[in-house]
């Protein structure tokens, strides 16, 4: 019986010591893979217990690298949970705690800054628009079972097929329960460029989308170019494709 004992202590151990030092590199294929190609693992190094990676963003054609290496640290035992990563980029304002515990999974809530030039990298139509200025994504603490509370906020808008600098400021509010429906609202906060929409997505079903773009009268003329970029004249109005 203490042989067997022994043995069991020695395998958990082997395990252990296996998964502290299981390489990062051999997950960068689950990544590329769960994101259908658009995130890509350019290097990476450390275990998946610790480590840093460089990602980039992929439209199909061309890979963008994003600047500097996200990092992570696996902690055991916190206020987050039994099962704690810290994920750390110059991007966040400050680091993101994801937690595991026996109720679920816990987010820390945040803040990440990012160029709008890095939307180019996914493809159309961002790379025709080709958006400038800073997008700030905000989200509330979320643990399982609870809603989503987060907004993203295009500041100092600007593009490259228009003249005018700044189009403006716009806010999406992304809120609801991930287990049932989310609701989504897309508002103009100020600008020439004006644009609204909303939609959900609902468990099982096909997100919906409902957006328009427009321009004030005295910017009709310059913005037409860029408008008719972003979806189809209905009326007055153009409807996103974006979505």
């Amino acid at each position: 019986m203490k042989r067997l004992k022994g043995l069991w202590l020695f395998a958990v151990v082997a395990l252990a010591v296996l998964v502290w030092n299981y390489p990062v590199y051999a997950v960068s294929g689950n990544i590329e893979s769960a994101s259908k190609g658009r995130v890509r693992v350019l290097s990476s190094n450390g275990s998946v217990w610790a480590g840093q990676m460089q990602l980039g963003l992929s439209d199909g054609a061309k890979v963008y690298a994003i600047p500097q290496a996200i990092s992570w640290q696996l902690k055991l035992g916190s206020s987050a949970g039994w099962l704690t990563i810290e994920i750390r980029h110059p991007n966040f304002v400050q680091p993101l705690h994801l937690g595991f515990n026996g109720a679920g999974i816990t987010f820390s809530g945040g803040e990440l800054r990012m160029p709008a030039a890095w939307l180019g990298a996914t493809g159309a139509p961002f790379n025709t628009i080709r958006p400038e200025g800073l997008l700030q994504l905000s989200w509330l603490e979320w643990q399982s079972g609870s809603d989503i509370n987060a907004t993203v906020t295009w500041l100092d808008a600007q593009s490259a097929l228009a003249s005018i600098r700044p189009l403006g400021e716009y806010v999406m509010t992304v809120t609801g329960n991930p287990d049932k429906r989310i609701d989504m609202t897309l508002a103009t906060n100020k600008g020439p460029l004006m644009l609204e929409g909303n939609g959900q997505w609902t468990n099982g079903q096909r997100f919906v989308f409902n957006g328009y773009a427009s321009a004030q009268e005295r910017s009709k003329d310059a913005l037409t170019g860029l408008l008719s970029q972003m979806g189809r004249l209905e009326g007055d109005r153009y409807r996103l494709g974006v979505f």
